[in-house]
């Protein structure tokens, strides 16, 4: 019976082990959100301590019901990030990564809400495709044209990497707003 238990005991351990274990989700106003994010090497991409991080960031991001997580978001300022765009879609994790905008295809409005801006929703704009980047947790260095919601996610969790935050874009939207066109006159 004890040996039982005991075996049960380590199976849980061990699966939440696995599952990750959830962070602290750092606040609009906490100065890490604002830094810009350091590139890890390649040793330390495969290292325990960031397969650990990774982790830790998949299991916060499914708790706070978020589809993308940067690494500041948790108080790591490391050029990382995980997302989930949709059920049945693979997760992604993203490190050290590039992204190239494709400015052909334009832009398009989205209401975005962030884990560090809890109960906000803003519109902003983004590009509607880019070109992406990175390597994933292996190490492995990937590239990929991304659209549709993959595309804005991923804008999203690279603004956090560069100390950009959403409330920032919908300043820069109503900068360029046309008010002579709206009011008929210039904006004093």
């Amino acid at each position: 019976m004890k040996l039982t238990l005991f075996i049960l005991t380590l199976v849980i351990s061990l699966s939440s082990y696995a599952e990750g274990r959830r962070l602290p989700i750092m606040i609009i106003g906490n100065p890490v959100l604002r830094l810009t994010a350091r590139e890890l090497t390649q040793a330390e991409i495969t290292s325990p301590e960031i397969q650990t991080l990774v982790d830790d960031m998949i299991q916060t991001m499914k708790e706070a019901g978020g589809v993308g997580l940067a690494a500041p978001q948790v108080n790591q300022s490391l050029r990382m990030f995980v997302m989930k765009s949709w059920t049945g879609v693979a997760l992604t994790v993203v490190i050290n990564p590039r992204v190239e905008y494709i400015e052909r295809d334009g832009k398009k409005d989205s209401t975005e809400g962030c884990l560090s801006i809890p109960g906000r929703s803003l519109k902003v704009k983004r590009f509607k495709k880019i070109h992406l980047t990175y390597f994933n947790r292996k190490g492995e260095f990937i590239t990929e044209e991304v659209d549709g919601f993959k595309a804005i996610i991923s804008q999203h969790e690279y603004d956090h990497l560069n100390g950009v935050l959403i409330v920032d874009l919908v300043d820069q939207m109503l900068g360029e707003l046309n008010f002579e066109k709206y009011f008929n006159s210039p904006l004093m």
